[in-house]
């Protein structure tokens, strides 16, 4: 999935950092040394100072996805995020001028294939999704499923459009696109326009993905998510069972992983 990468510790400057669904936030920021290296799929382990000046509380920094690099040029990285802890609660205070501790571009990306695609993310398992969309556009039959439990979790969807993606939508409770689970109709869909497939979401959909593609033979990249202390492969917190029976960390040899390499549970 690619060479050696050099990994960055930069203080970036938060450029935007605006509310974008229920507890769901988006943050823009200037880190021209990672927008340089970062491939779709990589992350970055993050941590925002404390109002009045470095902080330690929390000590660890959280692990986001690459949600996007609009213009590597101009150095912007974007970022999206649910506030569920005290770490991601800071994220969402911070406002722009403030500067974000980030170290990355982190992990192993979604691999460069040739052919049809398609891009299934379920939940925030879109962020993801969103770079690799880009990267994607323009290439003979990309293709988008994206699902959420309902309407105000669908984020960031005008992005997602703007790519020119045949996109297909779905919400468990209807209230945008088609009414059921992202996975609704794929069975049928694959068979009739197979493709290699890339998803990001809840472990449950992710099996189910890996399920149907192994069914029909057709090649599959998981991103995973794990919690993660380090980032760097040292604490071994984020492992998952590899298909031989031993462990994979989903911070060096993942988050992408091939779904024949990994053992999913529900």
């Amino acid at each position: 999935m690619g060479g050696m990468m050099l990994q960055t510790l930069i203080k970036a400057r938060l450029i935007e950092n605006r509310a974008v669904g229920p507890l769901i936030y988006r943050a823009d920021l200037d880190a021209p040394e990672i927008a340089a290296q970062a491939r779709p799929g990589q992350f970055v382990m993050v941590r925002v100072d404390g109002r009045t000046g470095p902080s330690l509380d929390p000590l660890l920094r959280r692990p986001l996805s690459i949600h996007d690099v609009p213009d590597r040029k101009a150095g912007l990285v974007r970022l999206l995020y649910r506030k569920v802890g005290r770490g991601t609660a800071l994220l969402a205070q911070a406002r722009p001028g403030e500067a974000w501790d980030l170290f990355g571009p982190l992990g192993q990306g979604f691999p460069a294939v040739e052919g049809p695609k398609l891009l299934l993310g379920g939940g925030l398992g879109l962020a993801p999704l969103l770079f690799l969309a880009r990267e994607t556009a323009g290439q003979a039959d990309g293709r988008l499923r994206l699902g959420a439990r309902n309407a105000a979790e669908l984020v960031c969807l005008d992005d997602f459009k703007e790519t020119g993606l045949e996109l297909s939508i779905f919400t468990e409770d209807g209230s945008a696109g088609e009414k059921g689970l992202v996975t609704k109709g794929l069975a049928e869909e694959l068979k009739s326009r197979p493709a290699t497939i890339f998803a990001c979401g809840p472990e449950a959909m992710l099996k189910a993905v890996a399920g149907l593609a192994a069914d029909q033979g057709l090649a599959c990249y998981l991103s995973l998510e794990r919690r993660m202390a380090c980032g760097l492969g040292a604490c071994l917190g984020c492992a998952v069972e590899d298909s031989a029976g031993g462990y994979a960390r989903v911070c060096q040899e993942g988050p992408v992983f091939e779904a024949s390499g990994v053992r999913l549970v529900e």
